[in-house]
């Protein structure tokens, strides 16, 4: 099995990176968000998003990257493990890059290198993982509603009123 691009602190310095790819979907009725379940099969899913805030808030669905994977190919395979959906159509949209502390990990420094895809995808029914799965209308969405990362992600994009 493929190590994920994710990189714990282990020196004094504290300092960790993760490579993820995000899926964004907007259609006329919103964006695609789900809200992450309390399930097994996050473990081997790989979501970015971890820890209370990811269980409360809103999460797009994304994931690290694998050691040696292109961050389309991780995109595609994201599609498929967390929303059983394929994309047939993926463009790149941005780049992300954030770096700050994250006390919670005991990491003066973490960066997220962050792969962000516009993506047509239909979803049908709502994987077992998620407690919900739905287009939201971007007015009602709001950066405090979403986990650690993605409220950031679609204000850096434009995406949310307050972003």
């Amino acid at each position: 099995m493929s190590e994920f691009a994710h990189f714990d602190a282990e020196s004094p310095l504290g300092v960790a990176m993760c490579v993820s790819s995000f899926l964004v979907s907007v259609d006329g009725s919103g964006l695609l968000v789900g809200r992450m379940g309390a399930h097994e099969a996050w473990a081997s899913l790989d979501h970015v998003a971890s820890g209370k805030d990811a269980l409360e808030g809103w999460v797009l669905p994304a994931g690290h990257t694998r050691i040696g994977e292109d961050p389309a190919a991780a995109a595609q395979r994201i599609a498929r493990d967390q929303l059983r959906a394929e994309v047939p159509d993926l463009r790149l949209a941005r780049v992300l890059s954030y770096a700050g502390p994250l006390p919670s990990r005991g990491q003066q420094t973490h960066w997220d290198l962050c792969f962000v895809y516009d993506a047509e995808l239909e979803v049908g029914d709502t994987p077992p993982w998620f407690v919900e799965l739905r287009r939201v209308p971007l007015t009602s969405l709001r950066r405090e509603q979403f986990a650690r990362g993605h409220g950031d992600v679609l204000a850096d994009l434009g995406l949310l009123l307050d972003g």
